[in-house]
């Protein structure tokens, strides 16, 4: 059975191909209700842990204690990294692989999905176009440690491009190329990227977004606003804390264009204290620089697709609102008051990439789709003797990333090394610098020691080594090799070619808070030669 996967900061949506459709499956809770999404949710009591729809039967049960949107913490953190919840500490992997284990299981057990004992999951899945090599890794991995048989992985606006060529096939997408700029607004991210269509290739041209935007932003401001009726009180425990953020978050997305005051029940949270009422007007008012903040990424996707292929605004057949938070009425009116009748919403905002995701799953269609890299990696370098130090980008935002057949990318820099240890610093961000420094959001990763004097290779307690000059290195060829695969996952190999031994890495997050670039010079890699 082929599904399409999307993975989401408060929900997770399920699609299935099925005979030429795609319905989205639907799940159901001990109480009854049926809902076409499965909860983003984990509880922890003592040394119980609960995940999916067994957390959230749990969510007014006595002693449980409860985490949301525990994808974001993918984008910056690594496998290892330990998860709080109350007073559990769970591994961010083993987390997420408990997590999706128990979508398989409900999956089977409590879907609208007919599936057989021997039937394989085939999934199709996708991460946020924004989203670094450490977090790609991540959900692949999940899934895989979860028993599902991961065949593809591609961008969320993709996805949803896909699904909207699918909607309108028979209207005007085939014969001529179509360019689409898709605003993708979830729980927790946000992307944007300008799609080329004709037939059935889609070409992705360029990507924006912000990887911490979404509508857990939204309830949080609007968790402020109720708070402030209350005489904003000192102390609120995590349990009314996250039933309040629950109560903001289904007013929130109750919002019709109409509504001029939100209902907020805050007698969970404060006993005796009712209702409060907050104006929509101003929860809008809010939420409009976030918007905003939107806006700007999607018109620098445009700007760079005009740089990169000459299109612009003129060019571009429709602005297509995804995402369950595109669905907040100021979101449309915003984007309405900026590109007029281009502003389509899908008529499925929750579910577009999940349908298109099990579109490209399906073995009985064709569609072709070219990714990019969205991020630009690599570390930084001495220059000059060491006298000062640069950022060698190893892959460049927009270089085009090949398919799932495909060799992986390869990049080479080979060098004679003038110390005895390479400490390699490497980092993602969004955007460089006129001057070509990291620049936008910066993302840094673990940092890699490698033994380039062969007296040290083997030794245990590298880290503890002082780094040295040495000019009797200068015999040595150091060669390090970078490989990205079609999930655009890292790997680089370092070898010291003179004396005959390697090491390789998969890059991930080191679970270190951000440091600036220029504090991080003294951490830089010896000079290197560019290779192919």
């Amino acid at each position: 059975m082929r599904v399409g996967i999307d993975l989401g900061t408060t929900h997770t949506v399920v699609a299935v191909a099925h005979r030429g459709n795609y319905p989205v499956v639907s799940f159901q809770t001990d109480g009854g209700e049926v809902h076409q999404w499965y909860p983003a949710i984990v509880g922890a009591r003592s040394d119980e842990l609960a995940y999916g729809l067994d957390a959230y039967d749990k969510q007014h049960a006595e002693g449980w204690t409860f985490l949301r949107s525990f994808k974001r913490l993918l984008s910056q953190h690594g496998p290892d990294t330990p998860v709080r919840i109350g007073d559990r500490q769970v591994p961010l992997l083993e987390l997420l692989a408990g997590y999706l284990t128990q979508l398989r299981r409900d999956l089977r057990e409590r879907s609208n999905l007919e599936i057989g004992p021997r039937d394989t999951l085939d999934s199709f899945i996708a991460v946020p176009a924004n989203a670094n090599s450490n977090q790609r890794f991540l959900t692949a991995e999940g899934f895989r440690r979860a028993g599902f048989n991961v065949i593809g992985m591609i961008n969320e606006p993709s996805a949803a491009g896909i699904e909207y060529a699918e909607r309108f096939a028979n209207r005007g997408l085939t014969g001529r190329r179509v360019f689409l700029a898709v605003y993708d607004l979830g729980g927790g991210t946000f992307d944007s990227s300008v799609i080329g269509m004709k037939d059935q290739q889609h070409e992705v041209i360029t990507d924006e977004g912000i990887s911490e935007l979404g509508g857990d932003d939204f309830d949080a401001i609007l968790l402020d606003l109720a708070l402030s009726r209350l005489g904003n009180p000192a102390e609120i425990d995590e349990l009314a804390r996250f039933e309040l953020l629950e109560e903001c978050r289904r007013q929130k997305e109750s919002l019709s264009p109409n509504r001029r005051r939100i209902t907020i029940d805050v007698s969970r949270a404060f006993k005796g204290a009712g209702e409060v009422i907050v104006p929509v007007d101003e929860f809008y008012e809010r939420c409009a620089p976030l918007v905003e903040l939107t806006v700007e990424a999607l018109e620098r996707a445009m700007e760079r697709a005009l740089e990169k292929i000459g299109i612009g605004w003129l060019d571009v057949a429709a602005v297509y609102l995804t995402g369950g938070s595109s669905d907040l009425p100021i979101v449309g009116r915003l984007l309405r008051e900026r590109y007029g009748r281009r502003v389509r919403r899908s008529p499925f905002p929750y579910s577009a990439t999940a349908i298109g995701l099990a579109i490209a799953a399906d073995s009985g269609r064709t569609h072709e789709l070219h990714e990019h890299f969205t991020r630009y990696f690599g570390l930084w370098r001495e220059s000059d003797c060491g006298r000062r130090v640069v950022f060698d980008t190893i892959f460049a935002k927009d270089t085009p990333l090949l398919g799932p057949s495909d060799p992986p990318l390869t990049r080479i820099r080979t060098y004679n090394p003038a110390h005895n240890i390479g400490h390699y610093s490497f980092l993602e961000c969004s955007r460089l610098s006129p001057e070509g420094e990291p620049d936008g959001d910066i993302t840094p990763w673990g940092d890699i020691l490698f033994e380039l004097d062969p007296s040290l290779y083997g030794r245990s307690g590298l880290s503890e080594s002082a780094v040295r000059r040495m000019e009797s290195l200068s015999d040595q060829l150091i060669e390090e090799r970078y490989t990205c695969d079609a999930r655009g996952v890292i790997t680089v190999t370092i070898a010291n070619l003179t004396a005959g031994y390697e090491r390789t890495y998969t890059i991930r997050a080191s679970g270190r808070a951000s440091v600036p670039p220029r504090r991080r010079s003294r951490l830089a890699a010896p000079a290197a030669r560019p290779g192919s």
